[in-house]
């Protein structure tokens, strides 16, 4: 995610079409190697629950959010959205990105009123982010997202770890798809190496399940338990890492929402979970 342009930098490319995710939702006991896992985080999205609250989990923009606007898009991406919060508007009137219904939870874009673009120092779209800074970080593991994304011009839904000591790179993109969700980019930035990355294709309007599981040797990445693709470990990927999921808005590789694109666009989350490997 925190690029300007990825497409150009994939290696290799994969081009899967899963099938439909199974009807049990269950964490898992194993990863789809056969390797034991161990729950270690979890979101059924029940409610929402932002850090300030009790028992909250995510922050909602990067960093604390206070005091620049890198807190809350990425510029060197060309992005157009701002992340919003309750705490942006401060107890003012504005809109709110998240809605938690039957145990999921929707990231909501939408164009920004006209009215407020300058309190949202000039960008156009208002959206959401949630990460899992400072609550949970984790060396290694299998993490997951099962989620519907978005479609439309423009749309750049993201699930993606990055390091809890703040350093980049190093950066897994477990998820990205840009203006089109069926077309699933999946990949690694590192400073030891370029950028290596694989593609699948989904079914369009369907949860799926996107995962990496990530060890001191090796790298792979799955939808819906299938393997997509693998590649060894880099040098730099030895720290602990949190969560984070995303809907950004426009830039330089999405290209910016045009006249066919619909709005509310939304990227809905069933859960989002995170395992150690057992013994």
């Amino acid at each position: 995610m925190r690029k300007e342009i990825l497409i150009g930098a994939l290696l290799t490319a994969c081009f899967i079409m899963p099938g439909l995710v199974m009807a049990d939702e269950t964490p898992l006991k194993n990863a789809p190697d056969g390797r034991p896992l161990a729950l270690t985080f979890a979101d059924e999205f029940h409610d929402f629950r932002p850090l300030g609250d009790p028992h909250g989990v995510w922050r909602t923009t990067f960093g604390n959010g206070h005091s620049r606007a890198e807190d809350r898009t990425l510029p060197d991406n060309g992005e157009q959205e701002l992340y919003v919060d309750r705490d942006f508007w401060k107890g003012g009137e504005g809109p709110i990105p998240f809605r938690v219904h039957d145990g999921y939870l929707d990231i909501i874009a939408n164009p920004a009123p006209p009215q407020l673009i300058p309190q949202l120092r000039g960008h156009r779209y208002t959206s959401g982010l949630i990460t899992s800074q400072p609550s949970f970080s984790q060396l290694y593991g299998y993490f997951e997202m099962r989620a519907k994304l978005p479609d439309g011009k423009g749309m750049w839904p993201a699930f993606w770890l990055l390091p809890a000591d703040e350093t980049w790179p190093p950066e897994i993109d477990v998820l990205e798809a840009v203006s089109d969700p069926t077309h699933i980019y999946m990949s690694t930035h590192s400073a030891r190496q370029p950028t290596v990355g694989v593609e699948a294709h989904v079914t369009p309007d369907a949860f799926h399940t996107y995962a990496v599981a990530w060890d001191a040797s090796q790298i792979i990445f799955y939808i819906d338990g299938k393997q997509i693709g693998a590649q060894k470990t880099p040098a730099d990927f030895h720290k602990p890492m949190y969560v984070l999921a995303n809907l950004a808005i426009g830039g330089n590789w999405p290209g910016n929402p045009d006249a066919s694109t619909h709005f509310p666009a939304i990227l809905t989350i069933d859960y989002i979970r995170a395992y150690r490997f057992g013994p």
